[in-house]
């Protein structure tokens, strides 16, 4: 199921492939099992088996909405919130924003 499971094979059909297509395809399911978290496989890296230790390189995107979500998250507001407390990405400016409107009214009114 390994390899049946996620191509929405059913089993009774894999099972009736001839078996070097049943083995080829445990095989690649076996290949693809040992991915490291960013894509890249082990074998990409190892020069003996055709990779390169200079197989990938790096680059930083800085994602604005991220830097929204990290500078709420470093406030004081949010450790006051306590446990539980989430940070969500709103569309649209806060001046638009129906909920941040009534926040600033009700600070105010205080």
């Amino acid at each position: 199921m390994n390899y049946c499971g996620p191509h929405g094979i059913p089993l009774s059909t894999f099972l009736g492939w001839d078996q070097a297509d049943q083995d080829a395809a445990l095989g690649w399911s076996a290949h693809e099992a040992r991915r490291y978290p960013d894509g890249s496989h082990p074998d990409d890296w190892n020069p003996e088996l055709g990779g390169s230790r200079r197989a990938f390189h790096t680059h930083i995107d800085v994602h604005p909405g991220a830097q929204l979500i990290e500078a709420a998250q470093a406030s004081e507001e949010f450790s006051e919130a306590g446990r539980g407390a989430h940070v969500h990405l709103i569309t649209g400016p806060a001046s638009e924003c129906a909920r941040c409107l009534r926040t600033a009214r009700t600070q105010r009114e205080e």
